[in-house]
């Protein structure tokens, strides 16, 4: 079993949110007053809006003003005073401080809903399906059932008085809803939307409305029925350490056998191949959506295939995932196909669907990144308890491992092979021409254990028919034991996408080449509609060129397309420090997530993503509450994502709000229990808060989840050389150097620490391996010069390191001022002058470099230059008597006793201690 340590005060618990229930919540906010709120489950607070549900267990807090919400159990309207902290408890809130008063509310009831939405279960909506919204008036209340009617009286007084009441639309809402009136249940969502846009709730009852009314809508299903097959498998994956032999060669040759006449002669453009690099996150869930939500009716049957990895994130969680092509481990719920997504499309669409073929192989590794497997088996097999004929098998039981190799058919996972072997004839038992479900269970059932020496046992699950026909023996097939692809018969490109296929009918001439122009701008990339020769205009006439079906194929290319992008940018990101990331970056996974809801506009998986993106690009420009706001919008939207929080957490840690980030950085830690940039940033604070031994134990935790990364025991080795642990400090610097023989940070690190220790010989040799690694590295430099300006006659060198920094970068100010200062030193007041103007030319408010220009002045005998400096200086801090001493030893330097003497004064009157005002009275006297 994984266990993961302790960090600090960090509650490293799974939280358990696959498949939790609908609740009803206690109140609702009114108006927030610029409260905040406090979730259950989060130690971060948000910014309370008016509009935010609350539930049993949240908390409101209030600063400068009050704030007003609803409180259902007691059909109550509560105002809390400012200053005040109260926690909402199921037939009473607990106020903690402050005072509550109350008075009674004109309706006061709210709908069940998710206490932490899931974003990526509210992505595909009535665009999917439809491609636009169905037309759905609202029924007129003189049309409405009479018990309907009757449930609404009471609130009429409430409207009367105000007909925008958000309770008492919330409330006609859900009897609208009780009674099946999807349109008027819709029309006062709309109504609630307009006055608190930003509730993600609200949003959320948009989108399953209008998936109900498009449900509504659909046409009947055609008579006959179809065979859709949806084929994933990922030999190769974006992290190569996750690589397998043959999952790719598992999916494409069954697509072979299933448009092979044995197989049921499925059509090609019935075919949905993805593998290895097609096979993204982002593919496959639309994938699934297309054929379970889009395509597949009453009468059509759907195969699905699936063999890669599959892993639970941590046991004995509920937290199980599909790994993709783009998927990393220490992100899962943000970057892999949660189960638990699927389990609510099989819960929604099964039963919409004629029957299900499923067969899954998944479970091909023991270690998944830093997780220590657990099998997906019994998360798959949940699907099978879903209301519809469902026919599943599964490869392998709980706590196998799936087995593949060479030995099988060429190359093959040993489940999909027998499997595949079955359905060609092997498995036709009673030779009565055909393969049925019964005989392919028992088929595979036996083949593969024996085949694996008792390893590996299939199992099945669903609800279907034992006599279900899989395969039609007496028609042609396939030669198994040859691995082969599909390829497309134009570009001679693997086959990964059906409307990648040709056409069952050609296209005229107008659209063929229209389309070959939106598939140039798709591969190569220009995405975005401001681009030139981009998809987006590429794809407007091709809406009256195809069919609509065809068209929607198309269009999900292109939203395919689009979250990868932003997919790329999201996985970049979890690298944390060792890939570090520019504005450009982020301002363009806003960008893709834009472009992207143009066509899904009702996604709240793509606008919390983009929200993200874009208050993550504002923290380059320190734009940090306008940047807040994007990033708690993006928490909103998807609670249980961890990416938002750490992006949260940096902002606070930017502005040096370390009892802000610390929560934050802990609520990305809990979510994301194998990523390691939240616990490095977790540890930056935990510095800056002088608390040491929490931020090496989160070092510490972070290196064992990701033990490839150099920048953490880089970071680490200057948390120990701060302490003075000098040993240890130098082993974690040369554990980032081992890990990272090319980077020059460790070795300017290690330099410094030798460089201390006057091992001089050893510091400069460092210092000059760093400069090789990375000639820009100014810090290395600085050091070297530094070094090399207390040892003798190496003056000049010192000089010579600083001046190239400076030609690098002239605002490097730790190499100017070090160069202006050793200027002096050797007597060169003139050139040091001149180094500290270009200072104060860059920050006219440094007091010391002002101070520092007039000693220079004065020591080259420029009197005049030098109380002007100082007088600047004191200018800028009129309560520093250090200033004015100087201008009273400058001025009586050259005579000036009037001038010395009120100078004097002033430094006598800005000081308390005693000494300094006893050696300025001794100066004040003395001056003639």
């Amino acid at each position: 079993m994984f266990r993961v340590a302790a960090i600090g005060l960090v509650a490293l618990s799974a939280l358990a949110w696959a498949d939790q229930p609908k609740e009803t919540p206690v109140g609702l906010v009114l108006q927030a007053g610029g409260s905040k709120l406090l979730r259950a489950n989060t130690e971060t607070p948000l910014a309370a809006r008016a509009g935010d549900l609350l539930f049993t267990g949240d908390g409101l807090r209030t600063e400068t003003a009050p704030a007003s919400f609803l409180f259902c159990p007691a059909k109550a309207i509560d105002t809390l005073t400012p200053s005040g902290e109260i926690r909402f408890e199921g037939a009473q809130p607990k106020v903690k401080t402050g005072k509550v008063s109350e008075q009674p509310a004109r309706a006061c009831t709210l709908p069940q809903t998710l206490r932490v939405a899931v974003a990526t279960q509210q992505h595909y909506g009535v665009t999917m399906t439809r491609g636009t919204a169905p037309e759905a008036p609202p029924v007129p209340r003189n049309q409405l059932a009479p018990d309907v009617v009757a449930e609404l009286a009471p609130l009429d007084a409430a409207f009367a008085a105000d007909p925008k009441d958000p309770a008492a639309l919330i409330a006609a809402a859900g009897v609208y809803e009780k009674h099946n009136v999807t349109a008027n249940a819709l029309d006062a969502y709309n109504k609630l939307r307009e006055q608190w846009p930003d509730a993600v709730w609200i949003k959320s009852k948009i989108f399953d409305l209008e998936q109900t009314l498009s449900a509504q809508a659909a046409p009947a299903p055609a008579a006959g029925g179809k065979t859709y097959a949806l084929l994933v498998g990922v030999s190769k994956y974006k992290k190569p350490e996750l690589s397998l032999q043959f999952a790719d060669s598992d999916a494409a040759v069954f697509g072979s056998l299933l448009q092979s006449p044995r197989g049921g002669g499925v059509p090609a453009d019935q075919v949905m191949l993805l593998t290895d690099e097609k096979a993204t996150t982002a593919a496959v869930r639309n994938g699934f959506q297309d054929f379970l939500k889009r395509r597949a009716s009453k009468n059509d049957t759907v195969i699905l295939l699936i063999a890669g990895h599959g892993t639970v994130e941590v046991p004995g969680s509920k937290n199980a995932f599909i790994l993709t092509y783009d998927s990393d481990p220490q992100d899962l719920k943000s970057t892999a196909l949660p189960m638990a997504e699927l389990r609510s499309l099989f819960d929604d669409q099964l039963k919409k669907v004629g029957r299900v073929v499923l067969f899954v192989d998944v479970c091909k590794a023991g270690t998944i990144g830093s997780i220590q497997n657990t099998t997906v088996s019994a998360d798959v097999q949940t699907l099978g308890d879903a209301e519809g004929d469902l026919f599943g098998l599964l490869a392998s039981r709980p706590k196998e491992v799936s087995l593949e190799g060479p030995q099988f058919g060429g190359g093959h996972g040993v489940f999909s092979y027998f499997v595949m072997k079955g359905l060609e004839g092997a498995a036709d038992e009673n030779k009565d021409g055909s393969v049925d479900a019964d005989e392919l269970i028992k088929y595979v059932s036996q083949q593969v254990p024996a085949a694996t020496m008792n390893k590996q046992h299939p199992r099945e699950f669903g609800t279907y028919d034992n006599t279900m026909k899989l395969s039609d023996t007496n028609k042609p097939g396939i030669e198994l034991a040859h691995y082969r692809r599909i390829f497309d018969s134009r570009t001679g490109e693997p086959l990964y996408l059906a409307s990648a296929s040709p056409d069952p009918t050609p296209l005229p001439a107008q659209a063929d080449d229209d389309l070959d122009r939106f598939n140039s701008a798709v591969t190569a990339g220009r995405l975005l509609p401001n681009q030139p020769n981009n998809a987006f205009d590429a794809l407007k006439p091709l809406q009256t060129e195809l069919t609509p079906e065809r068209y929607q194929e198309v269009q999900n290319q292109l939203r395919i397309a689009l979250e990868n992008q932003a997919q790329d940018v999201l996985l970049r990101y979890l690298a944390g420090d060792q890939v570090p990331q520019t504005q450009q970056d982020f301002a363009q996974g806003s960008q893709y997530m834009e472009a992207a809801r143009t066509l899904t506009r009702e996604s709240l998986f793509l606008e919390g993503r983009q929200d993200f993106f874009g208050g993550r690009a504002l923290l380059f420009d320190k734009k940090f509450p306008d940047a807040a706001t994007l990033l708690e919008q993006s928490v909103r939207i998807d609670p249980g994502a961890a990416y938002g929080y750490n992006a949260l957490g940096i902002a606070y840690l930017e502005q040096a709000q370390f009892d802000r980030a610390i929560p934050a950085f802990r609520d990305a830690v809990r979510r994301a229990q194998h990523w390691s940039y939240p616990l490095h940033n977790l540890a930056l604070s935990y510095v800056e808060t002088g608390d040491y031994p929490s931020a090496i134990r989160s070092y510490q935790q972070a290196m064992r989840l990701a033990p490839q990364y150099s920048y953490l025991p880089y970071n680490l080795g200057l948390v120990y050389q701060r302490l003075n642990r000098k040993k240890d400090a130098e082993t974690a610097y040369r554990k980032a150097m081992a890990l990272a023989p090319n980077s020059a940070e460790p070795y300017n690190a290690l330099g410094t620490l030798k460089a201390a220790d006057r091992k001089t010989g050893e510091a400069e040799q460092l210092y000059r391996d760093a400069l090789q690694k990375n000639p820009n590295l100014l810090s290395a430099r600085h050091n070297l010069a530094l070094m090399l300006a207390g040892q003798k006659n190496r003056q000049m060198e010192a000089i010579e390191l600083w001046r190239t920094n400076l030609t690098q970068s002239p605002d490097y100010l730790p190499s100017r001022l070090s160069l202006a200062e050793t200027l002096a030193a050797s007597g060169d007041n003139a050139g040091a002058a001149a180094e500290y103007r270009k200072v104060l030319e860059l920050k006219p408010g440094y007091i010391a470099a002002r101070l520092a220009l007039a000693q220079v002045l004065a020591k080259s005998g420029d009197a005049d230059g030098a109380v002007r400096a100082l007088r600047e200086a004191s200018s800028a801090d009129p309560q520093n008597s250090t200033i004015f001493e100087q201008i009273g030893d400058t001025e009586a330097a050259r005579g000036r006793a009037t001038e010395a003497k009120a100078a004097y004064q002033s430094a006598i009157g800005l000081t308390t201690d005693h000494a300094a005002r006893k050696r300025l009275d001794k100066k004040l006297k003395s001056a003639k």
